[in-house]
């Protein structure tokens, strides 16, 4: 007895372990952790708050270090004539002399600090410190797709777990169905052909049968590569069912203030609109003289190091300013102007655009969710309908007053109705998904009234 209590704790323990709970919004959760498109867009985030950091660092000084090291073949030396014609005695005067030894070694520490560059260096710091913003954007657009993604799946799944429910129901029937007519036939009161078509209705469903399991499987595989499961064929027990969530929206107005506000991508080309206008303050930078003042510190010798010089200076320091001015570049400046403002108002025209293009998008998502809601309800009665015509259709044929081929009839009407349901479920959820994608939003109850009518499956 103690060993049956031991084993069924183990068959329990196990079965709990390995049955998971799985929520629709759990599944958004694991798939904002784990996907791949979510981490890259965070890498992409990254890397331009660095680009942000190395373009402040351009405006502050620069130190360098340069350090040549050169040997020569014969010693260096330069040459002189003196005229000595018209001295009183001659003298000779050597006409080479050495100015330097074989090896020659420099090397200098420089310091540079651009005090104005027309604006440029900030103008450029500016723009990337807006491309942070552009980023954080477009790392919340790709949050959207991968919680869309997550939600398609995930609804997937469900659908085509009921699709499989349906198959199994109507091979269930039809194998009733099948068994009827065996036993009327034998008792001669239904010809054979009866149940020749039985037999031909019940394999074409269990055709369907094992299409929709494979069907199923697929979408577990496609749940799980979207939320990065270790085990690719892991199922879970599905906690939100394809049920009506709420059947009352916000108005279309509503909705449009809701996405124009809250559009990753929107947002994203609103702040490239920015970086365009300061692309030509970034143009205008060279009709301004560009200011940098320096000092070096320098040796020059004949050793390694550069201490050792007989024939010149052997260190020095220098402070300077150079200062840089175009005057005169056949109008490249101008074109240049021209083409940032040319290309600011381009990126000005993208966001209308874009926001056109929002708006429809909003529009389709919000008339896919009422054609869905409407069809769910004309499916539900739909299903009662033919579930109705199925039951009399069977009293019928055992009354001997239709035939096989009526009862087959109705059972694929019934089944067509159920899927057509189901599918309307499916389109809903997804219809609404879409919605909120539309309108920039993970969260999908936001584009929800509150305290909207509540429904079960049906």
């Amino acid at each position: 007895m103690r060993w049956i209590i031991v084993l069924l704790s183990i068959l329990f323990i196990a079965s709990a372990a390995f049955s998971q709970e799985l929520t629709v919004e759990e599944a958004v959760r694991l798939a904002l952790g784990r996907n791949p498109i979510v981490k890259e867009a965070l890498h992409g985030l990254n890397a331009q708050k660095y680009r942000e950091k190395h373009a402040f660092t351009k405006l502050l000084p620069q130190i360098t270090f340069d350090y040549t090291y050169t040997h020569l073949k014969e010693e260096p030396y330069s040459r002189f004539h003196f005229d000595t014609s018209n001295l009183p005695f001659p003298i000779n005067f050597p006409n080479k002399v050495k100015v330097g030894e074989h090896q020659d070694v420099k090397w200098d520490i420089q310091a540079t600090w651009p005090i104005f560059t027309g604006f440029y260096l900030e103008t450029l710091r500016k723009i990337e410190k807006v491309g942070i913003d552009v980023y954080k954007f477009k790392r919340k657009a790709s949050d959207i797709s991968v919680a869309y993604a997550a939600r398609v799946a995930y609804y997937s799944v469900l659908m085509a777990q009921r699709s499989l429910d349906t198959a199994e129901e109507s091979v269930r029937q039809l194998k009733a169905h099948l068994k009827d007519a065996e036993s009327l036939y034998k008792n001669g009161l239904v010809p054979y052909n009866d149940v020749l078509k039985a037999k031909v209705a019940l394999a074409r469903a269990v055709e369907i049968e094992t299409r929709a399991r494979e069907a199923l499987e697929t979408a577990w595989v496609n749940l799980n590569l979207v939320i990065k499961s270790d085990n690719l064929f892991t199922h879970y027990e599905l906690k939100s069912p394809l049920s009506i969530i709420n059947t009352r929206l916000l108005s279309l107005p509503e909705l449009y203030r809701l996405s124009l506000s809250e559009r990753p991508d929107i947002k994203a080309m609103e702040r490239g609109v920015e970086q365009a206008r300061l692309g030509v303050k970034v143009a205008k930078s060279r009709y301004y003289p560009w200011i940098t003042l320096f000092s070096r510190y320098e040796q020059h010798g004949d050793n390694l190091l550069a201490n050792n010089n007989d024939y010149t200076n052997r260190e020095n320091f220098a402070v300077g300013v150079k200062v840089n001015f175009l005057i005169f570049d056949w109008f490249g400046r101008k074109y240049q102007v021209h083409e940032a403002r040319s290309t600011s108002l381009m990126w000005e025209s993208k966001l209308e655009e874009l926001k056109d293009q929002t708006r429809l998008e909003v529009q389709k998502a919000y008339a896919s969710v009422k054609v869905a809601l409407k069809n769910i309800s004309t499916a539900k009665a739909a299903v009662a309908h033919a579930r109705e015509d199925l039951r009399i259709t069977r009293l019928q044929y055992s009354q001997h007053v239709v035939s096989s081929s009526d009862v087959i009839d109705s059972e694929e009407a019934y089944i067509e109705a159920r899927n057509n349901y189901n599918e309307a479920l499916y389109q809903y959820h997804i219809a609404l998904s879409e919605l909120a994608r539309a309108c920039g939003l993970i969260d999908i109850k936001r584009v929800l009234c509150k305290g909207g009518k509540e429904n079960g499956q049906g």
